[in-house]
């Protein structure tokens, strides 16, 4: 449990950042930033132009700029430290800044574009999955779910043609899947590359990135392990029970673990969209 001091300095960080998540989210609802012209992300947006790697990134830090700007705004208004409810905001702003980075941080052309559309798999399948309602005749639907269906199916072969192009095997492209838990793990080692800072920092990505998780599918272990010692209490019937509790040392590191994921996705890809 952190002492006072502690907490009253974690405090203070997240306060220094919410100047900058503020200016992040103002950018995010203005016209965003394209591509120029011969540029290294203008040159990936070739390679598949329905969901180009460019809006697969901005997406990223768009839900990433918006979910810590409503945790600020919560912060800031209620001053309530909600035992779960920041976790599962900062864990989609984690999410959104993993998968720009994924799209724009790897140095090698190949590979940025397959982790591109590797996600324009994923949205495909998460789009598929929309049409599998369990009463479409009751709801009139057949005729648009099969429609819908017929045209994802278009989607998946032009996907696997892309992906041609681009040398991978189209063979691949259906059996593609998304698993977030080492996509955090790999742009982690990505941005810590050089190897600064200590194995807290360099590593610490995947496990927040876990323990958010169960908060975001209301786990009910997550609770349990909020719920301090000293602050059981003991009934004359024998039970027991106990409040779940954060503190801010704990939603700080959330909160930081994405802030230093969207900077450098801000840097990135203003880096990619810049003339060589």
């Amino acid at each position: 449990m952190p002492t006072e001091d502690e907490e009253r300095a974690w405090l203070a960080r997240i306060e220094r950042m919410f100047p900058t998540i503020e200016a992040w989210f103002k950018r995010t609802v203005e016209v965003p930033p394209m591509p120029v012209p011969g540029s290294s992300l203008a040159r990936d947006d070739q390679v598949y132009g329905r969901l180009p790697p460019s809006h697969l990134a901005y997406g990223g830090i768009v839900t990433a700029a918006e979910h810590l700007e409503l945790f600020r705004v919560g912060l800031t208004s209620s001053r309530i430290l909600y035992p779960s409810s920041y976790f599962t905001l900062l864990r989609s702003a984690l999410m959104g800044s993993t998968q720009a980075l994924w799209v724009l941080k790897p140095r090698l052309r190949a590979e940025r574009i397959e982790h591109a559309l590797q996600l324009v798999r994923d949205d495909l399948r998460q789009s598929m999955n929309l049409l599998l309602v369990d009463t479409p005749a009751e709801l009139g639907l057949d005729d648009d779910v099969e429609t819908a269906r017929e045209g994802l199916n278009r989607r998946l072969v032009e996907l696997q043609a892309a992906a041609a192009a681009a040398g991978l095997d189209p063979d691949t492209v259906p059996g593609w899947r998304i698993n977030m838990t080492e996509m955090i793990k790999t742009v982690s080692e990505l941005v810590h590359a050089d190897r600064r800072g200590d194995a807290d920092t360099r590593h610490g990505a995947s496990l927040l990135w876990r323990l958010q998780s169960g908060h975001a599918h209301a786990t009910p272990s997550a609770r349990v392990r909020q719920i301090r010692a000293n602050q059981v209490q003991q009934h004359p019937d024998g039970t027991l029970t106990g409040a779940a509790t954060a503190s801010f040392a704990e939603v700080g590191s959330a909160a930081a673990a994405a802030v230093l994921f969207l900077n450098e996705a801000w840097r990135m890809y203003e880096l990619r969209c810049a003339a060589p």
